[in-house]
């Protein structure tokens, strides 16, 4: 691995010139961009996944912007198809990508619409709904969309300024981008997280960006003693196609939840004969996200998803809250 990381470091170093390159010729308005008059959001990151970006989409429709007229704007990644689409309680992963999709279903219904071009989104979302304010879902390096405020995550076990440029490690955006965050929340904290750990993740943070640092762990469904004995006696296949299984692992082994896991790649697009031994199984485990795309090549009624969503630490949910009403709407509750 150490051989394989110093052969990676020259193009490391490269790809971190070119996205440096990139974001300078944007800082220097040698590209163009546009600020827009509805009130716009970003929630993105500077690595390639697995940082908790459609559970933060969730959080903000939840907590945040529930009295709000709020639509998502998602590229939809994984998708076949081209162009602005509205997502439906018809419509397929294949269609408009499986985060869009887990979105829709999973904030009963709300607007939801994915188009690679995020200003020609924007413009049709406006056209069609006129809505409060526009969740850009992973949008942080679509500078041609200046938006209102931008909420940047970041994990507690690989922080960014942890990590190496792609391809050595996961980062797809310079370190020095950080900087235009007016909110980062580090994501997936242990529970016991202290208060002196947080601060001085915070003080490394302070060298790249002088953004808000909120922290945030995972919280998974608490059982009932009927639920857990039920899972605990059965025979448990655990499917996942996610960039970071291993919050779900330790929650299910923690529970002593006995499982088998097939995994496979992010946003994988499951197929009937990707499974061969289903049938030695009397339950799937998997996330709402996987769920949109097994239901077309496993049986419904195997399928039990395990929710999850962001929990604020240190009792910070209502500073963060009112932050983000600031930056969004110049208000706060």
């Amino acid at each position: 691995m150490h051989i394989l990381k110093l052969v990676l470091a020259p193009f490391s170093w490269l790809y971190s010139i070119v996205v440096y390159l990139r974001n300078m010729a944007f800082d220097l308005g040698w590209f163009s961009t546009k600020r827009f008059s509805v009130s716009t959001l970003v929630v993105g990151n500077l690595s390639f996944g697995g940082t908790g970006k459609t559970p933060m989409i969730l959080w903000l429709i939840k907590e945040v912007f529930n009295s709000k007229n709020v639509v998502v704007l998602s590229r939809g990644y994984g998708r076949k198809s081209v162009g602005f689409k509205w997502v439906k309680s018809e419509s397929i992963p294949e269609e408009v990508g499986d985060e869009p999709l887990q979105i829709y279903n999973s904030s009963d219904q709300l607007p939801v619409a994915v188009c690679e071009d995020r200003r020609h989104g924007i413009e049709r979302i406006v056209s069609d709904l006129s809505p409060e304010i526009i969740l850009l879902d992973d949008a942080f390096q679509h500078r041609k969309v200046s938006a209102k405020a931008n909420i940047l995550l970041t994990t507690y076990l690989n922080p960014f300024f942890n990590d190496c440029y792609f391809p050595k490690g996961k980062l797809r955006d310079h370190k020095t981008q950080a900087n235009r965050a007016d909110i980062i929340v580090v994501t997936k904290c242990p529970k016991d997280l202290t208060k002196e750990e947080a601060k001085s993740i915070k003080n490394r943070v302070s060298k790249w960006s002088s953004a808000s640092v909120f922290f945030a762990t995972l919280q998974y469904p608490t059982l009932d003693v009927e639920a857990l004995n039920s899972l605990r006696s059965t025979k448990n296949l655990l499917i996942t196609g996610i960039a970071d299984a291993a919050p779900l692992e330790s929650y299910l082994f923690d529970l002593d939840i006995p499982f088998d896991h097939l995994r496979f790649k992010d946003h994988h697009a499951y197929k009937a004969s990707d499974f061969s031994n289903l049938s030695n199984y009397e339950r799937i485990l998997t996330t709402a996200k996987d769920k949109v795309k097994l239901e077309a090549a496993v049986s419904n009624q195997l399928i039990e998803v395990i929710e999850v969503e962001h929990s604020i630490c240190f009792d910070q949910k209502e500073s963060l809250v009112n932050l983000i009403l600031l930056k969004t709407f110049d208000q706060i509750n």
